[in-house]
């Protein structure tokens, strides 16, 4: 990969639209030939990639592919021409490296973009209605500033994807964004207020991304708990949240890794029966609540009195793989 082609796309840059850096060699950004996506603004489908020592455009929208010298041209005429004529004198400077002096300024995530228009919960008045739901949760305070109040969420939807819900009796709820590996949002969960209405509602952004909370602060390198809401996951750190069973397929391509299933303490249910038995037979560490804990969900202890400290620590002494899981799940069923 050529030095000067990595400099430009620095460059060009500032001029894209959604533009973010994937990895080292691979950039995203909305696709200036097509446009790209009409119905959905925050669609970015055309890509930057590297391949065979070069830099190449393609937009997964139109089909359209090019050189970088073409994307340029493309974007910007007078910039091409400073490009190709330090193309010319440095043809034969190759990054091997990522170069020291290039730096891709740290940008606004694109997708966080739809969430300037909320108040977050942490800005909210204390008597507020979203701020009171929250306290008495006991969801803690640094949830707080990630957590926002929409007034009028189906409004607040069809803004980001048109047309998406219906707006005839709307209602505020509180949205819970999620967010992918590199901070994009690619989906949100709607919660209300109300004993009266859906109790959520998700809305995925990015249909090809996992229905996942937490993905943006999860360590991989670490033991992560994965818990079957948002909510639950704020009170166990490194934890994340399947979203119903969408999850599953990106859950199990982490197996190497040390995860632990963590549902809802419900014996007598079925579907939790089946879902830690199946993960159990995936080669998955599970936890199978003791018999005395009475309480439903991680939020239910909380609001007991219990401690962060001693949930995980429950969890910890009663996580069980292979066939220890399949007996304790056994014992666990007749509860």
């Amino acid at each position: 990969m050529t030095y000067v082609d990595l400099k430009y796309i620095n460059i060009l840059s500032g001029h894209l639209s959604l533009f973010k850096r994937k990895s080292n060699n691979l950039f995203n950004f909305r696709c200036p030939f097509c446009g790209d996506s009409q119905k959905n603004k925050l669609k970015a489908r055309g890509y930057v990639y590297a391949k065979e020592n070069k830099y190449s455009f393609k937009c997964h929208n139109c089909g359209t592919t090019s050189s970088i010298g073409n994307l340029i041209k493309h974007v910007d005429t007078n910039l091409f021409k400073e490009y190709r004529m330090e193309a010319f004198v440095n043809k034969d400077r190759v990054v091997r490296e990522k170069p020291k002096e290039i730096t891709f300024s740290k940008r606004e995530y694109h997708f966080k973009t739809p969430l300037k228009s909320l108040k977050k919960i942490s800005q909210l008045q204390y008597n507020h209605p979203a701020k009171e739901y929250v306290q008495k949760r006991k969801i803690p305070n640094e949830y707080h500033r990630k957590l926002y109040y929409a007034p009028y969420f189906a409004k607040f939807v069809n803004s980001i994807i048109p047309r998406k819900l219906s707006e005839e009796n709307d209602e505020p709820r509180l949205v819970i964004p999620f967010f992918d590996e590199y901070e994009n949002l690619i989906g949100l969960q709607g919660r209300s207020f109300s004993k009266n209405s859906i109790r959520y509602i998700t809305i995925m952004i990015e249909e090809d991304k996992p229905k996942i909370f937490g993905l943006d602060e999860v360590d991989w390198t670490k033991r992560v708990y994965v818990l079957e809401g948002p909510i639950d996951s704020m009170f166990i750190d490194n934890s994340i949240a399947m979203i119903g069973a969408d999850g599953g397929a990106y859950i199990n391509s982490k197996k190497n890794h040390d995860v632990v299933l963590v549902f809802d303490n419900e014996p007598k249910s079925s579907m939790i029966q089946k879902k830690l038995s199946r993960h159990v037979d995936e080669g998955f560490s599970v936890c199978v609540w003791p018999s005395f804990l009475q309480y439903k969900d991680i939020n239910d202890m909380i609001l007991s009195g219990m401690t962060k400290v001693e949930i995980l620590n429950i969890i910890n002494v009663n996580t069980f793989q292979d066939l220890n899981a399949k007996m304790k799940l056994v014992e666990w069923s007749k509860l």
